[in-house]
């Protein structure tokens, strides 16, 4: 008993001591990255702007996924979404004066956050032109199918009036572009106005803006049900429910009957079932398909592009800023 014992002991002992040790084992740190901002100025529009850049790469050398931030001070300007190489192309054409900013990224599941340098930028809004701002800078819906509202400000320069329309897009095609991507799919923009007036007493005014996601529809777990309606097993009781009392009929007639007579009447039951078949079936599929599936805004990153448009007739002007869109 007394060896047992012993036994026992040292066994709880040793369990006790690798359970100990389990968790030092089993601790995996986040993939340390590098976030790196640059700037360029370039022509669009017939205006010199400031094309921002963000780059974040893991110290492994496999470029991050997710969303960088343009910021100054805590607060966010604008932001987008890292594509498959580790690069957010970032537009934050609204600034006014100098600014000192840097790039942040928030991590993910793998990697985790980094900030880039400070970098000084210097902006100035043209008298006749105006800025656009939006709040937040940043959507993230819980789910497929969710919304989410933000505000853009438009603040005009001292000598600019005429109508600004609101529009929303992907994102930008290279740094600086006027070229945007479609919209992800299933994602739409509501602005209320879309079109804004500005007058020589107005000093800011703001559009409030929905962005939208599509949820998953149509055939999906109802899809089997459905196949079993329209399926053969539709079919063998209309089949059936013509050809037994054909079959009947011919044990009715009994042997006294011409064979003529039965091949006739066999002929007609065999004809009547391919027609009722071949007309009722097509109809009821039509009338009982299934809803077509839909698969919704998928998961993931995205980058929006707001864009504020004007235009006298003669003369152009717009202002465009990038909004990271996150659907988990």
């Amino acid at each position: 008993m007394g060896m047992r014992r012993l036994v026992q002991t040292g066994l709880v002992v040793a369990l006790a001591a690798g359970f100990t040790a389990l968790p030092m084992c089993a601790e995996t740190g986040n993939v340390a990255t590098q976030t790196t901002l640059t700037t360029k100025t370039v022509e669009v529009g017939g205006r010199t702007v400031t094309a921002y850049s963000a780059t974040v790469t893991g110290e492994d050398g496999t470029p991050a996924k997710g969303v960088v931030m343009l910021t100054e001070q805590g607060r966010n300007l604008a932001g987008a979404a890292l594509d498959a190489s580790g690069t957010a192309e970032i537009r934050a054409d609204g600034l006014s004066g100098n600014h000192n900013v840097s790039a942040v990224y928030g991590g993910d599941s793998i990697h985790a956050a980094s900030q880039s340098e400070v970098t000084p930028v210097s902006a100035a809004v043209p008298a006749d032109g105006f800025a656009l701002a939006i709040n937040p800078t940043s959507v993230t819906l819980a789910t497929p199918g969710d919304a989410g509202t933000v505000t853009a400000t438009i603040t005009p320069g001292s000598s600019f009036t005429g109508f600004v329309e609101l529009s929303c897009a992907g994102p930008p095609v290279s740094s600086g572009s006027s070229t945007d991507s479609a919209l992800p799919v299933g994602v739409a923009c509501t602005f209320t106005p879309e079109n804004l007036q500005v007058t020589s007493s107005t000093k800011a005014f703001t559009s409030s803006f929905a962005v939208q996601s599509t949820a998953p529809a149509g055939a999906g777990a109802g899809g089997a049900m459905n196949r079993g309606l329209n399926g053969p097993a539709t079919k063998a009781p209309l089949t059936l429910a013509i050809l037994l009392p054909g079959i009947a009929g011919l044990g009715w007639l009994g042997r006294k009957r011409k064979l003529f007579t039965r091949v006739a009447l066999l002929a007609m039951v065999g004809a009547i079932a391919v027609l009722g078949t071949a007309a009722c079936n097509p109809r009821y599929k039509y009338l009982n398909h299934p809803p077509t599936f839909n698969g919704g805004t998928p998961t993931g990153d995205y980058t929006l592009t707001i864009w504020a448009q004007t235009s006298n007739g003669v003369t152009a002007a717009e202002q465009f800023t990038t909004m990271p869109l996150t659907i988990n």
